[in-house]
């Protein structure tokens, strides 16, 4: 203990001291309570006894709920009837709770022993009694057996959820008893008052009471645990039994003719039971419609009346009959689709046994696959079927339902009477839908049979078989993709001599027929069009420019050709243009006028010749010599270099200057201004002598010199020439060489070269 600098005990430490002794004198003084409070876990104890003591501890528990109940005959009055009547109320439950964990210990044995059972037949069983090879129905019967008990443990270990999840909250509901009945407890003990002590003690009872039911509800939790566990082993060595007795079945399995034509027997009987019943269920239709236009018809004369207040009654009653009469009718309508339906499940049915015996004596996976592939719609078909009639029966349900509840609301007989028999017609109503569910549950475990045949033959292949049937999944994918229809298109189609407008299927496969065939064809239509260009050459003597404007022509006129030849060779009508000549048209209206326009003027300018290859032109500013002419334009390459395409249209709209069209010589002209004092006849003879002695400069026709005028400061000559047009003359070079030998000359004469202004 802590001393201060004098050795006394510090403030603090004489604080903690006298707190340290007033709780060691409550502890030592305090007074046990009135009634302990039970363990956490009352029920059951923790201890696990044998299931035979488990039993007998249950049954004195039992029977002390009873005397427990028998006390509550004769209550305490000083007990508030509330808290009697959820005593009486938590006595019930914690008996039933008892009740069902006898039960429950009841059937965890008894599944013990039939566990014990089979796992003995098991181990004994050798084979069948019957001689092999088995019966498909024999073989059938065992996969049934399989199938059921396969469904079974399914739903058990679901119950194993369920029963966990009551667990849990059966543990909350003791943690929350155990809580209430501490806190009664301590109220109890702070209580002085006698009348307040007789109360609380009630209010304590009553919590031990309520933990008492929640320990009994963990304890049934934990026994019907125990049991689900138990019958799930029960049905999975079941389950395993019959497994391994189907696995020998199958393999000296017989499936015969004999076998197939007694399920035809079988089905063609039932479809001709189903049948006649649609037939008489059709003439009832007929009838009840013809009751009730008669019950509608006397309910609206009736109604004049109602309306006066004569006879009100006598109106709801024809009412009701309307309303009978039309869920009569409305039975008779459902009966029909019924049955329609169930002939088409007997139809299904029919094919599956007829597929199932072809591929149990052909034995191929792709056999196996078609038919799977083929009838995979049909499963689809039945399913929905019975999510159909599933959903129809809840409704039904929910009617008869509430009819039931209109049933003892009903104050007169006659009212009793009529929902009494709009009950049965409900009733009838839900015996119909039961009856064809059953047909379709017994149809849609066959289908999963044949399904699972077609798993586990397809797990049996070998890997060779295993790779077969894979390419030729493949190829199946293939030709299913080449025989894909894009669209339709209406086509005179003969048959039989006789023609008749159908439609035609576009493919797939068809357009890329096409499609090979014109990249084939246009590869053939260029070398063609080369020949006709080159012979148009050699043998009739066209120029250049002109035989490729043939040949151009001549592409063009064989692409459309086998453009048709594509089309016709696959069987693509042509009509498919009227397919698409909405989008034709609009091509047509707004891009195809200019290209007509000018594949119209590419043929005049064959025709008329305006212009040729090697041709000196100008026309739009652009001056220049033509390269090529085209289908729609034609190239005009100018002295830079530069190609300048124009289109067709352009030479015959616009100005066109050929410089070459008549012929290859073209005049030039230079203008010289000499001064005044100068001989006129010299200048002439000088200027003679330059262009004489120009290379370039044609002698004939001779170049022509002339006086233009006098100008301010000098006269104005001008040298007129002339030039061959060539690729290789330029005229702006030869002009210029001009320039500079005039220069010289007039230098040597001591002239002086002027403006021409």
């Amino acid at each position: 203990m802590q001393r201060d600098s004098t050795g006394n005990l510090g403030p603090w430490a004489v604080v903690c001291f006298c707190l340290t002794m007033t709780l060691i004198y409550t502890v030592c003084h305090a007074q046990p309570a009135v009634v302990p409070i039970p363990p956490t876990k009352a029920e059951p104890s923790k201890e696990t006894p044998s299931d035979a003591v488990a039993i007998t501890d249950l049954g004195k528990k039992r029977a002390t709920i009873e005397l427990e109940l028998e006390a509550l005959a004769n209550p305490d009055p000083v007990v508030p009837q509330g808290g009697l009547l959820e005593r009486r109320a938590l006595l019930e439950q914690i008996a039933r709770g008892y009740d069902e964990q006898l039960e429950d210990y009841k059937r965890v044995k008894e599944a013990t022993h039939r566990l014990a059972d089979i796992v003995r037949s098991s181990a004994e069983w050798i084979g069948f009694a019957e001689v092999p090879p088995y019966s498909i129905f024999f073989v059938d019967q065992l996969w049934d057996t399989t199938f059921s008990l396969r469904l079974a443990v399914e739903g058990l270990q679901s119950q194993v959820s369920f029963i966990a999840l009551r667990f849990d909250r059966a543990r909350e509901s003791l943690e929350t008893a155990e809580k209430h009945l501490r806190q009664a407890s301590e109220e109890l003990e702070s209580v002085t008052d006698p009348s307040q002590a007789t109360a609380q003690r009630a209010q304590r009872d009553l919590a031990e009471l309520r933990l008492r039911a929640a320990g009994v509800r963990v304890a049934a939790a934990e026994i019907s645990k125990k049991r689900v566990e138990a019958e799930i082993s029960e049905t999975q060595a079941a389950l395993s039994f019959a497994t391994r007795q189907l696995e020998s079945a199958e393999q000296q399995r017989d499936f015969g003719e004999k076998d197939l034509e007694k399920v035809r027997k079988r089905l063609s009987q039932e479809r001709q039971a189903l049948e006649e019943a649609l037939e008489r269920t059709l003439i009832q239709q007929r009838a009840g419609s013809q009751s009730l236009q008669a019950s509608v018809q006397r309910a609206s004369q009736l109604a004049p009346v109602s309306s006066k207040k004569k006879a009100p009654q006598t109106v709801t009653r024809a009412k009701m009959d309307v309303e009978l009469k039309r869920t009569e009718l409305d039975n008779l309508i459902v009966q029909g689709d019924l049955l329609r339906q169930l002939l088409d499940v007997v139809e299904g049915e029919r094919q599956l046994w007829e597929s199932r015996f072809v591929v149990a004596h052909d034995g191929g996976a792709s056999r196996a696959r078609e038919a799977y592939a083929r009838l995979a719609p049909l499963f689809a078909h039945f399913r929905a079927f019975r999510d159909h009639m599933h959903q129809q029966l809840v409704a039904s349900s929910g009617r008869i339902s509430e009819l039931a509840n209109r049933l003892k609301n009903a104050s007169s007989a006659d009212d009793r009477r009529q929902v009494t028999t709009m009950l049965q017609v409900y009733r009838q109503r839900e015996s119909v839908y039961n009856d064809s569910l059953r047909r379709s549950d017994d149809a849609s475990r066959f289908f999963e049979r044949w399904k699972s045949e077609f798993k586990e033959q397809k797990k049996g292949l070998p890997l060779s078989a295993t790779i077969d049937d894979g390419l030729r999944q493949i190829w199946e994918v293939v030709k299913g993709g080449w025989a894909f229809e894009v669209f339709s298109a209406e086509d005179t189609i003969e048959l039989e001599g006789k023609k008749i407008t159908g439609y035609r299927s576009v493919t797939l496969g068809k357009i890329v027929s096409a499609l090979g065939i014109l990249l084939v064809g246009y590869w053939l239509c260029l070398i063609l069009a080369k020949q006709i260009g080159r012979l148009a050459i050699t043998r009739l003597g066209m120029s250049a420019g002109v035989a490729n404007l043939m040949r151009q022509w001549s592409q063009a006129f064989l692409i459309m050709v086998l453009i048709v030849i594509s089309l016709v060779s696959v069987k693509i009508p042509l009509t498919i243009f009227a397919f698409l000549g909405g989008a034709f048209a609009i091509g047509v209206g707004f891009g195809a006028q200019n290209l007509l326009k000018n594949l119209i003027s590419g043929i005049l300018i064959l025709i008329e010749r305006p212009l040729r290859v090697g041709d000196l032109i100008e026309v739009d500013n652009v001056r220049g010599r033509v390269t090529t002419i085209g289908l729609r334009s034609s190239t005009v390459r100018d002295t830079k270099g530069i190609d300048t395409l124009i289109p067709n249209s352009s030479f015959l709209e616009r100005s066109l200057t050929n410089w070459t069209h008549s012929s290859q010589q073209g005049r030039f002209a230079l203008r010289v201004g000499a001064p005044y004092g100068s001989s006129t006849q010299g200048v002439i003879e000088l200027l003679t002598n330059v262009t004489g002695a120009h290379p370039q400069v044609l002698k004939a026709p001779q170049p022509q010199i002339l006086l233009e005028e006098f100008g301010a400061q000098a006269r104005i000559f001008t040298l007129n020439y002339w030039l061959e047009i060539r690729l290789d003359i330029d005229p702006n070079k030869v002009a210029s060489d001009l320039r500079f030998s005039i220069e010289e000359q007039f230098v040597k004469a001591g002239l002086k070269v002027l403006p021409a202004a």
